[in-house]
């Protein structure tokens, strides 16, 4: 499903969808059902100079839906043919979505309140080593590295 400016269920297809989301011409927030009552929503914003933004919302899922969710964007951000930049898993919700495109897209050198754990290419990783002490590295494959507070690992 998408969701319209006022949240109202617009039905489309796959097909649909795949052929919106490659014009990258306009931000899209999807709803995925994960089953009969379940849903997570899923924003999605082009940027214009050559990469994409999604955001899930996972609020409302019980803590064994939040790591299906969770394992799904590791395994597909692993697997893609184009290289995944970063992925933010802020569970309490501690920083501003937001707050992180600085940081990831522009080169920004402060770092928002450090989630549970930022998966992201090395460049980055080395980045937030230098600016947050006290991180647990971890290789999850395709490049790219989880850092997580070294109390929680």
């Amino acid at each position: 499903m998408l969701l319209d400016i006022e949240g109202e269920q617009v039905l489309i297809g796959q097909e649909e969808l795949g052929r919106l989301l490659g014009l990258r011409i306009a931000s899209l927030t999807m709803q995925w059902w994960l089953s009969a009552d379940t849903d997570v929503c899923d924003e999605y914003v082009y940027e214009p100079f050559g990469c994409e933004i999604q955001m899930l919302w996972l609020d409302g899922l019980y803590p064994e839906e939040v790591r299906l969710v969770e394992s799904a964007v590791i395994a597909a951000a692993t697997q893609l043919s184009v290289p995944t930049r970063a992925v933010v898993v802020d569970r309490r919700g501690i920083s501003d979505p937001d707050d992180w495109d600085s940081f990831m897209l522009y080169d920004e050198a402060t770092v928002p309140r450090f989630p549970e754990s930022v998966i992201a290419q090395e460049s980055i990783t080395e980045k937030l080593m230098r600016a947050v002490p006290g991180l647990a590295k971890e290789s999850v494959g395709g490049h790219l590295t989880r850092l997580a507070s070294a109390r929680q690992t």
